[in-house]
């Protein structure tokens, strides 16, 4: 044995007997969430107020009493949990997925074909928005009622055809504190009318039926003044052909005025280059920002930003080190 590897020894030696074996694991390994088997899944169903809701319930152990909650439409597989949910969950976000049996129409003539840009599947996108703040209502109810979900941190996440509604039941479910959709919007009727502009109507006439149109007064834009203070995040694709980036901004721009008091709560991201499908981090990347931002499981939502007096402040704000900007560029 050379006396470099000696000394090697020794030194590892010393570190083992004074700081424990523990001490040289691996760091991923230390931080690493628990397994899957850690997770608590619960299906419960809500028979009265209603058509029949199944509810699906995730969640990690937590010290929490409370936990922050995060709806969405659709179905939870213990196998299959959704990506973005995976640092969520380790905070001690519960998940909870539902879906509702309602009655589909009376006349089959009548019901929508997937992916079937005609009346019939117009009318599906208006009747599910209408309904979604009812049932919304209804999961929250119960989720409320169960002692371990906090009442003041209620979220949802939507994508599409799941963020389209949720957009309606932030406009009609004030106990929603936060959503976040992504290309999604909620001015239904221009939304309807992008899809002669952009080619994809492939109904015999150009005319919604006349229980579309009724159901349109209840178009989300039309009731954005409802929405304050629930924090909203949309994100599109600028090149999105299926919903028009334009009609998520007409939504956001109605909305403004009413978030006045706190604008960062309203905010929308347009991905220019992309279409309708955004790539898994950029999904991942905002549901973890937002709800960590105005749902965290501790910290308070931040408080509304003072606007800047003036140009030099509005500029100081930009800063991201100790330089001042005058001294960067040597403008004194």
């Amino acid at each position: 044995m050379t006396p470099g590897t000696f000394r090697t020894l020794a030194i590892l030696f010393w570190l083992f007997a004074t700081i424990g074996p523990h001490a040289l694991a691996e760091p991923a390994a230390m931080s690493q969430p628990a397994a899957s088997e850690a997770i608590t899944f619960e299906t419960v169903t809500l028979a009265e107020g209603g058509p029949t809701a199944t509810l699906e319930i995730a969640f990690r152990p937590s010290p929490l009493q409370r936990r922050p909650v995060i709806l969405m439409m659709g179905s939870l597989e213990p196998r299959q949990l959704p990506p973005w949910s995976e640092g969520l969950l380790a905070e001690g976000f519960m998940l909870a997925a539902f879906r509702v049996a309602h009655e589909p129409d009376a006349d089959p003539a009548k019901r929508p074909q997937w992916l079937f840009f005609d009346q019939r599947f117009a009318h599906s996108y208006v009747l599910g928005g209408y309904r979604a703040p009812q049932d919304a209502g209804r999961v929250i109810d119960y989720l409320v009622s169960r002692g371990d979900v906090n009442p003041d941190k209620i979220g949802w996440l939507g994508s599409s055809s799941t963020g389209i509604p949720g957009l309606a039941v932030a406009t009609r479910e004030p106990r929603l504190a936060a959503i976040v959709a992504f290309v999604s919007t909620g001015a239904y009727r221009q939304w309807l009318e992008t899809w002669h502009t952009n080619g994809l109507w492939r109904g015999e006439t150009k005319d919604l039926w006349p229980e579309t149109e009724a159901l349109l007064k209840h178009d989300p834009i039309l009731h954005v003044e409802t929405m304050y203070p629930t924090a909203v995040l949309m994100v599109s694709g600028g090149a999105d052909k299926v919903v028009d980036p334009r009609t998520a901004r007409a939504f956001v721009e109605a909305a403004r005025p009413y978030y006045a008091r706190d604008p960062d709560r309203l905010r929308l991201v347009v991905y220019e280059g992309f279409g309708h499908n955004l790539p898994i981090d950029v999904v991942r990347m905002y549901a973890e920002h937002w709800f960590r931002l105005y749902l965290h499981p501790t910290r308070p939502p931040p408080k509304p930003p003072a606007e800047a007096a003036n140009l030099r402040e509005s500029a100081d704000r930009t800063r991201i080190n100790a330089a001042d900007h005058q001294d960067v560029v040597g403008a004194k």
